[in-house]
């Protein structure tokens, strides 16, 4: 056996992804087991694709690059309109369907799906972001309308410019195209409160979760919050 062969023997037992399958695959935290599953379900989403056409909402976090799709976007839009394609950035404006309750494309952009809200929570009625609730770590947003739009379009001063990323590691290197192997985009969220107080929360929206860090946050949240032992009393 290779010292390659035992590595991944080695990983397989940890429920880890190989580092040589790591080389070569797209950013993820996920154990073996999830990021398996994962895998299909990417496979099974752009085979869906290719066969039966366009969807109605795109699962970004199945995407190699999730930047390429973005530019993408914005070139169909772009040549449709002709309009410069520098002169354009994305409105985000949230569903209040998820992808299952999405039956039309936009007359312009996309449809998008398969974000998590880390450090806040979105409110259906109000339309906007709030505080998380009470040991709530993250929470699924319905389906995102991205509708490119000129540059010099003004967001609503409270608009938060949320940062979106590939994993909750929220770092990244910069590649040979100059784009960030974690962060994709901002995308602005509704909100009643200034931007610096969801700065300070850390809210960000990420594109996958990791079950590990969420098992050991628990864990830990659980662990503090035991009740304390009663003394016994000396007789």
């Amino acid at each position: 056996m290779s010292i390659e062969l035992e590595s991944m023997f080695g990983a397989f037992i940890d429920n880890k992804v190989p580092d040589n399958w790591k080389a070569v695959a797209y950013l993820s935290l996920k154990p073996l087991g999830t990021w398996v599953k994962d895998f299909l379900e990417r496979i099974e989403f752009i085979s869906n694709w290719l066969y039966q056409g366009p969807p109605t909402s795109y699962w970004v976090s199945s995407f190699f690059f999730p930047q390429g799709f973005m530019t993408a976007t914005m070139q169909t839009h772009s040549r449709k309109t002709m309009i410069p394609i520098d002169t354009l950035k994305f409105k985000a404006q949230v569903w209040d369907s998820f992808k299952d309750g999405i039956t039309e494309n936009p007359e312009t952009g996309v449809n998008v799906h398969g974000f998590f809200l880390q450090g806040a929570k979105w409110n259906p009625k109000i339309k906007n972001i709030q505080d998380s609730e009470h040991k709530v770590l993250f929470q699924q947003l319905p389906c995102i309308w991205l509708e490119p739009v000129n540059i010099g379009y003004e967001f609503k001063e409270t608009d938060y410019q949320c940062p979106l990323y590939k994993t909750s590691q929220r770092a990244g290197e910069l590649s040979t195209t100059g784009h960030s192997t974690n962060f994709v985009l901002f995308l602005n969220l509704p909100s009643e409160k200034p931007e610096e107080y969801w700065v300070r929360r850390g809210v960000a929206l990420l594109c996958q979760l990791d079950e590990q860090a969420i098992f050991a946050i628990i864990s830990n949240t659980f662990i503090l919050e035991q009740p304390p032992k009663k003394k016994k009393k000396k007789k």
